[in-house]
């Protein structure tokens, strides 16, 4: 009689402890084989289903402002690159030092922001609006003094139109990395226009 209710005890007890050591196996994050739940060193990743997702420029808090600015100083910073290298080829002298200018100033200050919109999540254009190729083509209809004096002069006034843009987004754009952004470009932006000025005084 005792021999048969230790044989019962053992029959029961010997599959509950397989089954613990095999759930507590499953528990272990170290050991799940599924790419979807586990990110690094056994971090759970865990979604709420029909939790809201936020995209990246609701959650950075861009401003109607804010947007407008990455699009027309991407625009306009495009045309600078691609007008400088125009006058690098084309231009007088002066003409050239002042694309060579544009393209190493304007192109850095272009990657800058490409990269900044990217990280707010509204990506800026990868090519300049029609406004600007429209100038663009009518300077490359022109050439010697021609094409000197209508490079500076769209120069002048495109520097005019982006400071002005940039004084906008400082004064009333609402991402502090923008805002950032456009403080320190804008110096270097009121040095072409100084620039600018002087090649077409003498």
């Amino acid at each position: 009689m005792k021999k048969s209710f230790f044989a019962s005890i053992c029959a029961v007890t010997l599959p509950l402890a397989a089954f613990a050591q095999t759930m507590g196996s499953m528990s272990d994050p170290t050991t799940s084989s599924s790419p979807s739940t586990t990110i690094g060193s056994g971090t759970s990743k865990i979604v709420t289903p029909g939790s809201s997702m936020l995209t990246p420029a609701a959650m950075a808090g861009l401003s109607a402002t804010d947007k407008t600015f990455i699009r027309s100083a991407a625009s306009a910073g495009i045309a600078e690159v691609n007008d400088g290298q125009l006058a690098e080829q084309m231009g007088d002298d002066t003409v050239k030092q002042i694309g060579t200018r544009m393209v190493t100033d304007h192109g850095k200050a272009n990657d800058q922001l490409t990269a900044l919109a990217q990280q707010l999540g509204d990506p800026a254009p990868m090519q300049t609006d029609a406004k600007h190729m429209q100038i663009s083509n009518s300077l490359k209809a022109k050439t010697g003094s021609a094409f000197d004096t209508a490079y500076l002069q769209a120069e002048l006034k495109g520097h005019e139109k982006t400071i002005a843009l940039f004084q906008h987004e400082i004064g009333y754009g609402s991402n502090a990395k923008l805002k950032n952004f456009a403080q320190t470009t804008l110096p270097i932006l009121k040095d072409h226009l100084s620039m600018i000025k002087s090649a077409l005084q003498s």
